[in-house]
């Protein structure tokens, strides 16, 4: 009786990771077509469903709080005198009220890389505030997706930029051939007979 108390508590309180996001703040990525590895974890491709772009929640200092400290301080500020140090202190609140308005309006916005996969969790997220290398990634990595060539793309991703460097290469050997064969897409084809 007492196991199945336990297990009905550990099914009611059972918190899967489905839909969890890591963020990670610096990383390089290195995508082939069999694998998708970053830091010690390794995914095969075909279990990678998509690459996007998302929003990343950023701290933003809650109006009300900074409307509290304002109204606090100019109250402070305006009606004591400063025997005991209130106007120093609602001067203070003031400027604490003004610093975290400016924060709130000028601390740039940060998204990321989303690597989905097809166990749903964890997902993975490359932040960054550089959207137009983010959106320069995404494109080079669905045309990647698309293609049925071979190839090899490493992104490198911190808070402030991303990059992808790679490209498409493989081998290809075509028609008949006897003997030996080497190739290499954009080196030189040899055959010997």
């Amino acid at each position: 009786m007492l196991r199945l108390i336990q297990t009905m508590m550990m099914g009611g309180n059972n918190t899967s990771q489905q839909n969890t996001e890591i963020p990670i703040r610096k990383a390089t990525i290195e995508i082939t077509k069999n694998t998708v590895k970053f830091g010690s974890d390794v995914y095969q491709f075909r279990n990678v469903t998509g690459f996007g772009v998302c929003p990343v929640r950023t701290f933003k200092v809650p109006l009300l709080l900074i409307g509290l400290f304002f109204i606090v301080g100019l109250f402070l500020f305006i009606f004591y005198n400063d025997d005991h140090g209130q106007k120093s202190a609602g001067f203070a609140m003031i400027f604490i009220a003004f610093l975290a308005f400016i924060y709130n309006m000028f601390w740039p916005l940060t998204y990321g890389l989303k690597l989905y996969l097809n166990s749903g969790s964890p997902l993975p997220i490359f932040i960054t505030s550089d959207m137009r290398g983010l959106k320069k990634v995404v494109a080079v990595l669905y045309d990647f997706m698309e293609s049925n060539e071979e190839g090899r793309y490493v992104v490198y991703s911190n808070d402030n930029s991303i990059k992808i460097e790679g490209g498409i290469g493989g081998s290809f050997t075509g028609g008949n051939i006897g003997g030996d064969s080497s190739s290499y897409v954009g080196g030189n084809v040899s055959r010997n007979d």
